[in-house]
C-alpha cells in the first residue's frame, strides 16, 4: 500500500495556509453543484453571483465590486442570464438603469452554495472546537472588512485618476 506523500507543514506561507482551507471548501462546492447537475463556472462567474445582493443590484455596482470593465462584467451577465443563472429587471428607482438578480437556477446554486458552506464550517468546527471556530471566524471577518475597506479606497482613487 502506497503512502500519500505529506507535505511539510512547518514554515507555511500565509497563501499556502489560507490555500488549505479554500481548496477544501471549493472541492465540496464543486462535487455538490456537479451532483445537482450545474456546469462548472469560471470563478469570475462565481465572484459575479455572490455580488448579488437579493434585491439586485445595478450592472455598475458590480462593475465597482468586481473591479472589471463594464463590457466584461456585461458580457458575464450575458453568460450567465442565457443560462437562468441571473436576470435582469428594471430598477424601481430609474427607468432607465437595469438591475440584475439571482435567476431560478441562480437561487437554487446560492442555497447549494450557502447549506455546502455552513456543513463545511460545522465539520470544522468538530475539528477545532467551537471557540476555536468563532475565533477564527471573527478573526477572518475582521480581515476580510480591513482588505475591503483599503480596497474600495484604493478602487476609488484609480477610477478618480483614469
Amino acid at each position: 500500500m502506497t503512502k500519500t506523500p505529506r507535505i511539510s507543514r512547518a514554515g507555511r506561507d500565509l497563501r499556502s495556509l489560507l490555500h488549505v482551507p479554500q481548496h477544501d471548501l471549493q472541492a465540496q462546492l464543486a462535487s455538490r453543484l456537479e451532483r445537482l447537475g450545474f456546469p462548472q463556472l469560471r470563478p469570475t462567474h462565481i465572484q459575479l453571483l455572490s455580488a448579488i445582493s437579493p434585491e439586485g443590484v445595478r450592472l455598475a455596482d458590480l462593475v465597482t465590486v468586481l473591479a472589471l470593465p463594464k463590457q466584461t462584467v456585461g458580457d458575464l451577465v450575458d453568460d450567465l442570464e442565457t443560462t437562468k443563472m441571473v436576470e435582469r429587471f428594471p430598477d424601481p428607482d430609474h427607468g432607465v438603469i437595469k438591475r440584475v438578480r439571482l435567476g431560478p437556477k441562480g437561487r437554487i446554486w446560492a442555497a447549494e452554495v450557502r447549506r455546502v458552506a455552513a456543513a463545511t464550517e460545522a465539520r470544522w468546527a468538530t475539528r477545532l472546537g467551537s471557540k476555536k471556530m468563532k475565533s477564527l471566524r471573527a478573526l477572518l471577518e475582521e480581515l476580510a472588512a480591513t482588505v475591503e475597506d483599503r480596497s474600495v479606497v484604493s478602487n476609488g482613487a484609480r477610477h478618480k485618476r483614469g
